[in-house]
């Protein structure tokens, strides 16, 4: 039954993120083993969102490490469960939580001995910048954790770059990158130095290529303005990664960040109820940027379907069944068309 539910939700969030996103493209699934425990790695930038594009676009059915917090929430600790989520805690979580975590360490290392899969964010914080940041080395207890009871375990490191056009913005489209797997047992056994650093080079490398990756953090805000108005593709990480080495760029007409053209005017126009409702009272409470995408999604997954539904009642009053349905049957598809049509641009 539990394997049941998981599946049915794995597919409505995966039909719900095909509406939401312009497109997304997956590459590199070719580099994901399959029968082999797995550690997905992933750079974090869209808070909940970079979670469920994983869990819905790879081969894997992986397990996930996240913060504790997001737990607290009755319905959302069922849900996080049925998506084989568990609870990771820090110290700003409180020092006297922080010994559950070798309950979880024990657990991954289970799963793993079992060949399953667990995806982490070694980052261990969310931004919305266009560069890596320095890995924690949380991940790397995990993996010592599961070595110290199957020392012959053969575990693949996948490093995964997530990347996203405008992730602020409804209609944005986002592109997943999955690494060439890293083996720890060839690691271990051609070992020059100390084994969490070079676990960590390794998978720090590989993620630069995979996610656009700016140095520079001095001049950041600098290169991001230039890139912006050479209207650069970052689906591509490779080509803009090249781009910002070279400085082979230079400003252009930088597209606004908020524009409303004829196709969003004309979205807000026929979705107002559920626009006003998204600005009046949700919008307003999302705690950081970061967190803007993973909030809208999660607003539209619940919102719409009550939305057609109270339409669909509405309109029998005056129509037919097959009429009314024809009607919410529409609408839904000129929502689709105009967000696949580049609603923000």
């Amino acid at each position: 039954m539990k394997k049941l539910v998981y599946y049915f939700f794995r597919g409505w969030i995966s039909l719900g993120l095909r509406c939401y996103y312009r497109k997304i493209n997956v590459n590199g699934l070719e580099n994901i083993p399959k029968n082999k425990p797995v550690l997905f790695l992933s750079n974090h930038q869209n808070a909940l969102i970079d979670a469920l594009l994983i869990a819905t676009q790879c081969s894997r059915k992986p397990w996930f490490l996240t913060r504790s917090d997001v737990f607290a929430n009755t319905f959302f600790k069922t849900l996080f469960g049925f998506l084989q989520m568990l609870p990771i805690y820090r110290i700003r979580d409180g020092r006297n939580k922080l010994s559950k975590n070798q309950a979880i360490f024990d657990q991954c290392a289970e799963l793993l001995i079992q060949n399953k899969a667990i995806a982490i964010f070694p980052e261990a914080n969310h931004s919305l910048k266009r560069r890596v940041r320095p890995l924690s080395k949380g991940f790397t207890r995990i993996i010592d954790n599961a070595l110290h009871q199957n020392p012959n375990l053969d575990l693949q490191l996948v490093p995964v770059g997530q990347n996203y056009k405008r992730p602020l913005q409804v209609g944005d489209s986002a592109a997943l990158y999955f690494g060439k797997p890293i083996s720890v047992r060839d690691l271990v056994e051609n070992l020059e130095g100390n084994l969490v650093s070079a676990m960590k080079t390794r998978v720090f490398e590989q993620l630069k290529q995979l996610t656009t990756h700016i140095e520079d953090e001095t001049n950041y805000d600098t290169v991001i303005e230039r890139l912006n108005g050479a209207n650069v593709d970052f689906l591509n990480p490779k080509g803009v990664n090249k781009m910002v080495l070279d400085k082979s760029f230079s400003k252009g007409k930088e597209i606004p960040l908020v524009s409303v053209g004829p196709n969003r005017f004309f979205f807000y126009l026929i979705n107002l109820p559920v626009v006003f409702l998204w600005r009046l009272l949700l919008k307003p409470r999302v705690p950081e940027p970061e967190f803007m995408a993973t909030f809208r999604f999660a607003f539209s997954m619940l919102i719409y379907p009550l939305f057609y539904l109270i339409w669909f009642l509405t309109l029998q009053y005056t129509f037919s069944v097959s009429i009314s349905l024809g009607i919410v049957f529409a609408h839904g598809i000129v929502n689709l068309f105009l967000v696949k049509m580049e609603l923000n641009y």
